[in-house]
């Protein structure tokens, strides 16, 4: 199976080199037509004439034809004659000429003369060219010359650093190449475009490497190239393991894309990949981030082994596990935690705080501490939130803080949320959502300070494909039918009673009121999914950041009057919006 890739917001680049042709008789076809006659060989099954080349373009191509198979072995030296009869009949050389020839060579000796004449014709600052002189060096077994070559270069490419990395790994000289690691982070080089490069000069790829790269594009949040990769695997007829199945399925979670997570879903059960728990609850995962809760309670259900977590459902789970007499650990806290603050369960979610210490001996991390604070928040009991704060053993973090805002926020308490702005402000400021527009003096310091709030941003899946939306977008093909949509969207809320809640709107502060707000990422999103989708059809979209207040009214409302189930998930919680009403109860 080959997965179906088409993410809408990124395409692969195109790249062609086709050479110019020339059809005036040169001095390089004489000399090419000469060199054939002295090495007779077989029709070139490309059926390429020589004089489609400048003679630069003739000595890669001997170069090429040499380094691809023993049996034209012959042509390495060829490349280097050509370029002699070439100099002779007063052809200049230029960029494409010498890591031609320095991959056709492997005597050190000849080598280091064309060094000299590379440098002779200008090429000394090239990095294309003084890699693949590093390469010549390395290959011909001197070090030092590779190595002062790579020292000499004005600007080192990752190519720079990953050849003369990968130069010591091969010759087993573990030590200089973790030394030139060591100088690499320090000039703080990409390291995950310094492995992409590594592992692409990889002869050979076993599953392990394509599992280290598939799982390094997914944590740096690159899950397009991620996907390109798996693709690739499969043509060269490598199947995936369930390591590289929970890498993709956490993709899919990120962007949403439930079609494409059902697809490996297809694919793990096919090529009969064995489901542990770490697949299992990963596949848990992705569907109920994609808002597909029947199919992750039917997965969870199925699991042989479960790691102990939708509200009050997630707690009756809990409450068998202590019946059965198992021992809840630090993360089915977490969990329960959770479940009580999406259900609006304060009282018992104390409880359940308070016998982690008390009865399981378990102390209290960061995530007890924010799921606690979430709960009284979301319940406008800001007081006892503030209290737990002050009463932590353990230091404040921003996600604390940034939950305790954000309930601020949603509950009006002006001084709360000044007094928590300030904290945050105090514990990172750089921080971009500790700030309020109730809070004048802390936004005024945002505005000196030039600290701006995060973007958001949307993703929504349909047909497979993966399109995404930021505030005010007007660059994807259907804008002009978006915008249409979202005039009639706003004109049928405002007659069925919708108001602009505009009082989050100054949180930044190049947003102007009621139409920055009727052009959030979300409604624009929605309104692509109304037109892209059949009547009825479920939409289902991604935010990177917490829904707004108003978002959220006028999705409920848009889940009534066009007669649609909605689901979104934002940084916080999914929500699943029918009939004018959300899952989350206004808790979020």
């Amino acid at each position: 199976m080959v997965a179906p890739l088409s993410l809408h917001h990124i395409r692969p680049p195109f790249n062609s080199d086709i050479p110019l042709l020339y059809t005036k008789s040169t001095t390089a076809t004489a000399i090419a037509a000469t060199t054939f006659t002295k090495n007779p060989i077989e029709p070139h099954p490309s059926g390429l004439f020589f004089n489609a080349f400048t003679a630069a373009k003739v000595v890669t191509f001997w170069a090429l034809e040499g380094s691809g198979s023993l049996r034209y072995a012959h042509f390495q030296r060829d490349a280097i004659f050509f370029y002699q009869e070439m100099i002779l009949e007063g052809w200049v050389p230029d960029r494409s000429t010498f890591p031609s020839l320095f991959k056709s060579c492997g005597d050190l000796h000849e080598g280091k003369q064309l060094h000299c004449h590379s440098t002779k014709f200008g090429f000394a600052s090239d990095s294309y060219i003084q890699n693949t002189l590093m390469n010549m060096y390395v290959n011909c077994g001197c070090f030092v010359s590779a190595q002062k070559v790579f020292d000499k270069m004005t600007e080192k490419s990752v190519d720079s650093w990953a050849t003369m990395i990968d130069a010591y790994a091969k010759w087993d000289r573990p030590v200089e190449a973790l030394k030139l690691f060591g100088r690499m982070e320090c000039e703080n080089v990409d390291l995950n475009e310094l492995a992409r490069d590594l592992f692409d000069k990889m002869p050979e790829k076993n599953l392990f490497s394509w599992n280290i790269m598939i799982n390094g594009h997914v944590e740096d949040n690159n899950y397009y190239e991620a996907f390109v990769l798996f693709h690739k695997m499969q043509l060269k007829g490598e199947k995936g393991d369930e390591v590289m199945m929970v890498s993709l399925l956490l993709a899919c979670s990120h962007l949403g894309a439930l079609e494409l997570g059902k697809w490996l879903h297809v694919y793990i059960e096919k090529e009969n990949i064995k489901v542990d728990v770490a697949l299992g609850t990963t596949l848990v995962d992705m569907y109920a981030k994609c808002g597909s809760i029947d199919n992750a309670w039917e997965i969870f259900r199925k699991l042989p082994k479960k790691d102990c977590g939708q509200g009050k459902k997630a707690l009756e789970h809990f409450h068998e596990m202590q019946k059965s007499g198992l021992k809840p650990d630090a993360i089915t806290f977490v969990g329960v935690l959770a479940a009580c603050s999406h259900a609006g369960l304060v009282d018992e979610g104390i409880l359940h705080f308070n016998s982690m210490s008390e009865v399981y001996g378990i102390q209290p991390t960061i995530e007890h501490y924010g799921g606690m604070v979430d709960i009284s928040g979301e319940a406008d009991r800001i007081a006892e939130a503030e209290e737990l704060t002050r009463r932590m053993q353990i230091p404040l973090d921003r996600s604390v803080l940034g939950g305790l805002l954000g309930s601020c926020k949603v509950h009006g308490k002006l001084e709360a949320a000044e007094r928590v702005a300030q904290q945050l402000l105090e514990l990172d400021p750089n921080d971009d959502g500790a700030f309020w527009d109730e809070a004048k003096r802390i936004r005024a310091l945002m505005a000196e300070r030039i600290v701006k709030k995060a973007p958001g941003c949307c993703l929504i899946e349909v047909d497979g494909i993966v399109h995404e939306f930021v505030k005010g977008d007007s660059s994807h093909p259907q804008s002009t039918n978006i915008c249409d949509l979202l005039e009639d969207m706003i004109s049928q809320l405002k007659k069925d009673g919708y108001v602009p809640e505009k009082s989050e709107v100054v949180l930044d502060i190049h947003e102007e009121e009621e139409t920055a707000v009727s052009l959030h990422s979300e409604k624009l999103a929605i309104a692509f999914g109304l037109i892209s989708t059949k009547p009825r059809t479920t939409i289902r979209v991604v935010k990177n950041l917490r829904v707004c207040s108003d978002c959220h009214n006028a999705t409920k409302l848009l889940s009534k009057v066009y007669d649609r189930e909605i689901i979104e998930r934002d940084r916080n919680c999914c929500h699943r919006l029918r009939d004018g009403s959300c899952s989350c109860n206004d808790f979020w």
